[in-house]
């Protein structure tokens, strides 16, 4: 944040919207950023390199960073801008890196009630109202009112759909504001893929939580903390259910590997980054695996278990075993099989597997023993040279 402000050559500036709330929640900075700056368009064009001016409802200008994007408003001195809110608690402002905050609508008194009190006159159709909605109550502890309609908006550009998703997703609550997606017709609109999991009747043996939309939910409520990449890889990890077959006694046959083509192109359409579409394909690839990872020969399951991300897709099955209520033992079993790989793959006396390698027919240990066992003599039955190894020379340890 310090290398970000520091590009504003003197124009002030504070955090707003969904950061100010943050800050004032207690809650970690949310992704996209949000801040107004005082003074014009042509201000922030003379002052900054890079800015891109992506029509955005709540944004004059973004500002793309390798940490993210920081949404750019201008306001003047009184804090007022051309961008009203719907809902007034996103007027707060905070002068960043303190707990110094502005109250210009005089809105603070309505930031601890849950209820939202939506703006009188100002037009609740548009983009801007479902979004707010959606990411306010997936955030906070805000409730809408009974019977309240943000309306579907009949454009909704790639952009801020992807702030909507990364938004809803960072929040304590996003099964929430994911929910008030469907109800409003927006999944069916603009993220089909997601719109054909209401209805995917699962069994109720083992999903007694309902169908493919429910499960993916209750996922959510298991997550204990909101990383992007496991929450699109919870969001999408079902996603090639409906689309897939019965075949060999099996319901939803090779659903992880339809999904994952699914869920790749569903995410590059939105624009996340490459590096963050490859890590989410990678979960909803492997999801599987972790329940049979006890019973799977090491072989079987290499490429999955010596990545980096598997302690990340272990995470992934803990919550989608918990959301089917069938508890943690599962989880536990796969966690101990992993503790187990990583043992013996560092174990130059035995194999991945966890089997012996050699009988050691040595008096003294050679210098580079180890590395000698690790490279070259697995399957062996003596180990030769470095400190007088005979063969035939047995001596018991």
């Amino acid at each position: 944040m310090e290398a970000i402000l520091e590009k504003f050559a003197g124009l002030r500036l504070w955090e707003t919207s969904y950061s100010a709330l943050d800050a004032y929640h207690g809650l970690p900075p949310s992704a996209p950023r949000f801040l107004a700056v005082e003074g014009s368009l042509i201000d922030l064009a003379k002052a900054l390199e890079g800015l891109e001016y992506r029509g955005l409802g709540y944004a004059d200008a973004t500002l793309p960073t390798k940490g993210g994007d920081f949404h750019l408003r201008c306001v003047d001195s009184s804090l007022r801008g051309d961008l009203p809110s719907l809902f007034p608690q996103l007027e707060l402002f905070r002068e960043p890196g303190t707990r110094r905050f502005r109250d210009p609508q005089g809105i603070y008194g309505e930031l601890r009630p849950p209820l939202l009190s939506p703006r009188p006159g100002v037009p609740p159709g548009s983009g801007e109202a479902l979004f707010d909605a959606a990411v306010l109550i997936s955030r906070y502890d805000y409730e809408l009112p009974e019977g309240y309609s943000p309306g579907l908006p009949a454009l909704f550009p790639v952009e801020t759909q992807r702030d909507l998703l990364a938004l809803v997703l960072g929040g304590p609550r996003p099964e929430r504001g994911l929910e008030l997606l469907r109800t409003s017709g927006f999944l069916a609109a603009f993220w089909p893929e997601l719109a054909l999991l209401p209805g995917t009747a699962q069994s109720k043996e083992h999903h007694p939580e309902g169908d493919a939309w429910d499960h993916t939910l209750e996922t959510f409520r298991h997550r204990k903390l909101p990383d992007l990449r496991l929450s699109l890889a919870l969001l999408l990890h079902d996603v090639g259910k409906p689309r897939s077959d019965s075949a060999e006694g099996k319901r939803f046959a090779r659903h992880a590997e339809i999904g994952t083509s699914i869920a790749r192109r569903f995410l590059l359409r939105l624009g996340f980054a490459p590096s963050l579409v490859d890590d989410a394909a990678f979960l909803v690839r492997w999801h599987m695996l972790p329940a049979a990872l006890p019973r799977l020969p090491v072989e079987r399951a290499r490429e999955a278990i010596e990545d980096p991300r598997f302690p990340l897709l272990l995470e992934l099955y803990r919550c989608d075993e918990l959301s089917t209520f069938r508890g943690p033992d599962g989880y536990y079993e796969a966690c101990a099989s992993y503790r187990d790989w990583l043992r013996n793959s560092r174990n130059p006396w035995r194999d991945e597997e966890g089997k012996k390698l050699a009988r050691l027919y040595i008096e003294a240990p050679p210098p580079g023993l180890r590395a000698a066992v690790a490279t070259g003599a697995k399957g062996r039955g003596v180990l030769r040279g470095g400190g007088g190894a005979r063969r035939g020379q047995r001596r018991s340890r």
